[in-house]
């Protein structure tokens, strides 16, 4: 049991450890870095909110903006189909609670049509989570893409010499 704990002890702390590894910039800078924070995104000094980012990275880059476009209309769509499951769901509640109370035609049409509305509403509720969610990773994801580009990659060679005593691997970096 002790080995189990410990592994898994050591199996969250090298996550944690290679999770917080930071890419540098070219200049050392983190200016030079998108940095999402809430709705808002920071370059530098400079306060952005999502349209002004995608206006930045059209001129910067041109794949990331067109993955953080991809986002912004995945999210849209998302809050869309949101507000409309919730107005669907608000309409088949009100068509059940406003329902005559007798045992009419009419109390059965409204009573299983509201029904039938909060349940596509409840539908479009649900199907709304996975694309707001979807949008948001691709619009986190040009960023990274943007912030690689900006970064510098450490250069690492590995060439084969011969010397007096025979042939070796050298690793330069």
């Amino acid at each position: 049991m002790k080995k189990i704990v410990f592994l898994i002890v050591v199996l969250v702390m090298a996550t944690s450890a290679i999770n917080a590894q930071v890419v540098t910039p070219a200049g050392g800078n983190n200016a030079t870095l998108l940095q999402p924070a809430g709705s808002y995104i920071f370059y530098g000094d400079q306060v952005m909110n999502k349209q002004q980012c995608a206006e930045f990275l059209s001129t910067h880059h041109q794949p990331a903006y067109e993955k953080f476009q991809s986002g912004l209309k995945c999210t849209k769509a998302g809050w869309w189909t949101l507000g409309a499951g919730l107005a669907v769901d608000l309409a088949g509640s009100m068509l059940v609670a406003f329902s005559p109370k007798d045992d009419s035609e009419v109390n059965g049409a409204m009573f299983w049509s509201g029904a039938g509305c909060i349940i596509a509403g409840g539908l479009a509720v649900i199907a709304s989570l996975p694309t707001l969610y979807i949008g948001y990773v691709r619009m986190d994801q040009a960023i990274d893409m943007f912030n690689v580009s900006q970064a510098t990659a450490p250069r690492a060679s590995l060439t084969i010499r011969g010397s007096e005593s025979g042939i070796g691997l050298a690793l330069h970096f």
